[in-house]
């Protein structure tokens, strides 16, 4: 279940309010004989994050499906997504250890959708925060995500006032969706923040002369890609010796969009990874302005980077 964009916090009886945990949304599938992963995307991702392999084990439920979030936390207990991507973007086993030794994750659990083969779904959400409460053992690296009745502005200041990314929203009585992004949820951000597909990219100059300058990015308006700008800031030398490799493995020819980029010396790429950015505003031509690269996710499909509604 997905939430959808809207601007302005607000209080509501109907309501409780969430802080917007800045991280990467998994399903915890459990039973008696393990726990497993799995992505927005559908993937497998329980090798990726051994720190939760044994989520079963914390459970009174036999079995149980739970909504939540793994983050990294920073030195102030705030969420980066910037700590994130040294997990995201690590395979193989050995430095997956290594990784998880140098940057603990946490899993943030807000929903319960089944137990003991009963789907709760259909229950309104208040029902299934109690039902959560009973279910897991919390403590050590599975949190849970502290809901707030009523106060969404207070807990809005909050967020902002901690450099947090934000809020979400649920009505009381929702029953969870699966798979639609839905008015029961809202999320409001402090921070603009946008999921861009990565369409191509510039060489660098000086020091960054053998690697990537700016990626060129774009979003889905239907079934076509959109130009909304290019972001030149944000990265890493790690992180742009990756992109670089990752680039060049998909280049082509011509790039995706209709319209003409009036940028010079693109190297265009096959649209096929998707990057966070943060900006501050988008322009009335549709362009992000002053944006800064947050990372790659890999638990996003390219045809789900849209622009926010208005």
């Amino acid at each position: 279940m997905l939430p959808t964009s809207t601007q302005h916090p607000f209080d509501s009886p109907d309501h409780v309010f969430e802080v917007k945990w800045d991280g990467v949304r998994v399903l915890a599938f459990c039973d008696r004989s393990g726990t497993r992963l799995t992505s927005r995307a559908k993937r497998d991702v329980t090798h990726q994050y051994p720190e939760f392999k044994d989520l079963h084990t914390r459970l009174e439920p036999a079995t149980a499906v739970l909504d939540g979030e793994i983050v990294a936390l920073d030195f102030a207990g705030r969420p980066s997504f910037e700590l994130l991507q040294k997990r995201i973007n690590v395979a193989r086993p050995t430095d997956i250890a290594r990784s998880a030794a140098g940057q603990p994750l946490q899993l943030v659990l807000f929903d319960l959708l089944f137990a003991d083969g009963r789907w709760l779904g259909n229950l309104p959400l208040a029902e299934r925060i109690v039902f959560l409460d009973g279910a897991v053992r919390f403590g050590d690296r599975i949190l849970r995500s502290e809901p707030i009745s009523e106060y969404g502005l207070a807990l809005f200041e909050a967020a902002r006032a901690r450099g947090l990314e934000g809020v979400v929203a649920k009505r009381s009585a929702s029953h969870y969706v699966p798979g639609k992004r839905t008015r029961d949820w809202l999320k409001i951000k402090t921070v603009y923040d946008l999921d861009c597909v990565v369409c191509g990219y510039t060489a660098g100059n000086n020091s960054r002369s053998s690697s990537v300058g700016a990626l060129l990015l774009g979003v889905y308006e239907g079934t076509e890609l959109r130009h909304v700008g290019s972001v030149g800031t944000g990265f890493d030398e790690s992180t742009l010796a990756a992109l670089r490799r990752r680039l060049d493995s998909l280049r082509k020819d011509k790039g995706p969009f209709r319209e003409t980029v009036p940028v010079r010396g693109v190297r265009w790429v096959e649209p096929l990874l998707v990057c966070k950015v943060e900006y501050r505003e988008l322009t009335a031509a549709k362009k992000l302005r002053a944006p800064s690269f947050k990372g790659l996710r890999d638990d996003k499909r390219p045809q789900e980077c849209r622009l926010p509604e208005s």
